[in-house]
């Protein structure tokens, strides 16, 4: 009787501790995106008139050991959602060589699993196992040892006790009436994986294929090169000349301004939704349903639909670097070597070419764009002519999108030869 007792304690501890586990999870998901929604309620107390029970199978299963009241058994409950899905019940017996062969059980096969097999499974070798045994082993955290055993690393066979507690456990098996303590649900269509399998005569509803979303895509705007307001991007002087004919040697100053627009990031995800709908029983076996409560006529069932659904996400896109080059025109080349070089023998190119790199990474707007300016002063023009001012860019690129590249002309800007007649003397 004393050892009834003990496993009455057991079989109380293993409720309450499902009990808890399942409230905390059903309590974390959002009910479209739950399966438990049709199972479970918020308080932790399964919806069995919401179920179809299939009734208790007993399957042939290798890992079970072949003893009398087991005789190589599995035991399972099994029910039907209204969406099509199957929930699982394992004996407690059951479950327990479950947790030592979760690869072959098919715990490991559930689509969701409510409950813990390791914490069953340590709490009903709480004990049987002894710290004496677990050091005899290396182990000096039991979770360490227990999770070993599940895991196949560790033979829980070799201690003495386990004769024993394998008489205990036949014994509580014959009085417990097969306690549940752990959930497993297996998604509709899924039968193989099921214990035992589907029922063959077992009507399960066909669920709408999920949609094909498109495909995610990134849309962004052109990177904008201004310069100052003159030509070229020139912003002073407003004429100038040779540094050579200048006491001052001025030069000439170019300003740069960079707009890079942000990067925006379209995806799409398939969110399902599970809407109970009222509908009628020809068999007179429902409990009724919101609409109809009380009818044996009518019963709930859940309406599975899907949606594609955008998300927008917005990624700034710095600037990497700038690179800008004022170089003299070929036409202006040609006319120093030629037409010059006549009027005044030995003119040639001093500094026809200027080239200057920036680094980023720019300054954030509040709409994501980056901005970048810079003012190149007193460039030291020493050759006439015009001059071309490119700018090219190059972004940093983001976690969606790769480095960008944009080149501008800004035009051309003059600088001015004063022409110098002598006149001969009579």
């Amino acid at each position: 009787m004393k050892k009834r007792y003990k496993f009455l304690l057991v079989i109380l501890i293993l409720c309450s501790f499902l009990v808890n586990w399942i409230a905390y999870v059903h309590a974390d998901q959002p009910h479209q995106e739950n399966p438990w929604g049709e199972v479970i309620d918020d308080d932790g107390n399964i919806l069995y008139g919401n179920l179809t029970d299939l009734g208790e199978i007993h399957v042939d299963a290798e890992w079970m050991p072949d003893v009398p009241f087991i005789d190589g058994q599995a035991t399972y409950h099994q029910y039907l959602t209204p969406s099509g899905n199957i929930v699982v019940m394992p004996s407690a017996t059951t479950l327990f060589f479950m947790a030592l062969n979760p690869d072959v059980s098919g715990i490991d096969d559930a689509s969701y699993a409510l409950g813990n097999g390791l914490g069953v499974f340590e709490t009903m070798l709480a004990g049987y196992v002894s710290p004496a045994d677990l050091a005899s082993m290396g182990y000096t955290d039991p979770s360490e040892f227990y999770q070993a055993v599940i895991d196949g690393e560790a033979n829980i066979f070799t201690f003495d006790f386990m004769g024993q507690f394998l008489l205990d456990l036949l014994d509580m098996s014959v009085a417990d009436q097969n306690l549940y303590t752990m959930l497993l649900l297996y998604t509709a269509g899924n039968c193989d994986a099921v214990p035992g399998g589907c029922p063959a005569d077992l009507d399960i509803p066909t669920l709408p294929a999920p949609p094909v979303c498109p495909a995610p895509y990134i849309e962004t705007g052109p990177i904008q090169i201004t310069g100052g307001s003159g030509e070229g991007g020139k912003t002073a002087p407003e004429n100038p000349v040779v540094i050579g004919q200048d006491p001052e040697r001025r030069g000439v100053d170019v300003r740069i301004n960079v707009l890079i627009p942000p990067v925006v990031y379209h995806s799409f995800v398939v969110i399902p939704h599970a809407d109970p709908v009222c509908v009628s029983d020809p068999n007179g076996l429902s409990t009724g349903c919101p609409d109809h409560p009380g009818s044996p006529w009518w019963k709930t069932e859940i309406d599975i639909w899907y949606e594609c659904v955008e998300h927008t996400q917005v990624f700034a896109d710095y600037l990497g670097t700038a690179r800008v080059s004022i170089s003299l025109t070929p036409e202006s080349r040609a006319w120093i070597l030629t037409d010059l070089a006549q009027a005044y023998p030995g003119a040639h190119l001093l500094h026809p070419d200027f080239s200057y790199s920036f680094p980023g990474p720019g300054v954030l707007q509040g709409n994501q764009s980056v901005t970048w300016t810079t003012t190149i002063e007193r460039i030291q023009t020493a050759d006439p002519g015009d001059y071309e001012t490119i700018v090219t860019v190059r972004t940093s690129g983001t976690v969606v999108s790769a480095p960008r590249q944009a080149q501008v002309s800004l035009g051309q800007f003059l600088v001015e030869l004063v022409r110098v007649t002598l006149i001969e003397q009579p």
